[in-house]
């Protein structure tokens, strides 16, 4: 076996790994113990990851605290992204009590968001506007009152003063007031019982289908308009659109050709020595490490398995083993079947074995398991995108499992449990 060089390791430890290299190098670390002692030597793996995460958060989200309202806030307003997002949805997957909050906020914005996007132009109020007569003469001699101590010549100046004053105000009241008479009459504000003007209002049609995607909402009116899904690729957004009309989770392709019917793989007639071929069958991989697994005969001393293309040639053979599990790497974009081989004092013994049929599984090709390490490292909150990418490729399993979170952000959605439920009757 090849180990990882140091530069891989390091460049793993610091999170600068090629997202091509990504997949390849977690496949290896799975089978491999001195890989991933190294990593920990170096990286201190674990520790090391969630110290760097708490210095990026702050340390808000601490074990036992909830989220706080600002917090709770950004995260429905989707003002969130990176390490902060990640450590929210992370936290409200253990956390009903912050769950509940985001939800009853999310559905309050909801409800007051139609009446926001509304403009409302403020009425001119003609009357703040005064008039000369509302401007007395005892109104303006107020602030130049003389004492009765002031001699005459004073008081003479003051009033010559005052005079100059009123004349003043009156030709400024005067130019205000020819100003208004020519300006346009003013638009008066719409009334509760009087329909606005189509431009203010666009019109709006009725949500068929609605769902909480982690920090957003996506939503399918009755015209077919796709809303909460703008930074998806168009081919994204079609496969949401197709789903939230419909509500079906169609079988991909890449299953056709590997189901088997659920009849035992049954190997002797003897119980105590029947045994049968477990996992992978019927499946599609993401994995091309894949481990194959099988049940126990009664008296065995060892096992074999063979592993072969759609040709039926020899791809992979293991070692005589012990143990009920074998893993092995295999190229990828394939078809391929396999069988295990019983070993006891007397006899061998090989399952599955006519009637029943072949054991056979098909892994991705490296484009797919590309885009989809893409599609879950950019969107790793959008369960429903998720989800339906991963029953497009025929990943029911990684599929089943974005789908039970999907349910777990709508409780109450008959769409989110629907999902499930035709997810779970095509792994059957």
């Amino acid at each position: 076996m090849v180990h990882l060089t140091q530069k891989q390791i390091e460049d793993y430890c610091k999170h600068q790994l090629p997202a091509t290299e990504v997949l390849a190098l977690t496949d290896h670390l799975r089978v491999c113990q001195v890989c991933r002692t190294q990593i920990e030597a170096v990286g201190n793996d674990d520790a090391s990851f969630f110290s760097l995460r708490s210095q990026v958060f702050e340390e808000t989200l601490e074990r036992g605290a909830h989220l706080t309202m600002d917090q709770t806030a950004a995260y429905v307003d989707r003002h969130l992204s990176g390490e902060e997002l990640h450590a929210v949805d992370d936290h409200l997957t253990h956390c009903e009590t912050c769950v509940l909050a985001v939800r009853d906020l999310r559905e309050f914005r909801n409800e007051i968001a139609p009446s926001l996007d509304y403009d409302y132009e403020p009425s001119l109020v003609t009357s703040a506007v005064p008039s000369p007569a509302s401007r007395s003469p005892r109104g303006w001699l107020a602030p130049f009152r003389v004492s009765p101590w002031l001699t005459f010549a004073g008081a003479a100046l003051a009033l010559l003063v005052l005079s100059t004053t009123a004349w003043l105000v009156w030709r400024k009241t005067e130019d205000q007031e020819q100003r208004i008479a020519n300006m346009p009459a003013p638009v008066s504000q719409p009334s509760a019982l009087s329909q606005p003007p189509s431009t203010a209002a666009p019109e709006s049609f009725a949500i068929v289908a609605q769902l909480n995607e982690g920090s957003r909402v996506v939503s399918l009116d009755q015209q077919g308009k796709l809303a909460g899904a703008e930074d998806l690729p168009p081919a994204y957004q079609e496969l949401l659109k197709k789903t939230l009309s419909d509500g079906r989770v169609e079988k991909s392709s890449q299953l056709q050709g590997l189901t088997r019917p659920p009849s035992s793989l049954m190997g002797s007639d003897n119980p105590q020595k029947a045994f049968a071929v477990l996992d992978p069958v019927g499946d599609v991989l993401l994995s091309n490490r894949p481990t194959f697994r099988w049940s126990a005969m009664g008296g065995a001393t060892g096992y074999i398995v063979e592993v072969f293309d759609e040709k039926f040639n020899p791809v992979a053979s293991s070692p005589q083993l012990t143990s009920l599990t074998w893993t092995t790497t295999l190229a990828r974009g394939k078809v391929y079947s396999w069988q295990v081989k019983a070993f006891s004092d007397r006899e061998e013994i090989t399952a599955p074995r006519p009637p029943s049929p072949q054991a056979k599984f098909r892994v991705v090709d490296l484009a797919k398991a590309n885009e989809l390490a893409n599609a879950r490292r950019t969107y790793p909150s959008s369960h429903l995108t998720l989800g339906l990418l991963y029953a497009e490729a025929g990943l029911l399993r990684e599929a089943e499992q974005e789908f039970r979170l999907l349910q777990k952000g709508n409780p109450n959605s008959e769409l989110a449990r629907k999902l499930l439920r035709q997810v779970q009757s095509l792994r059957k």
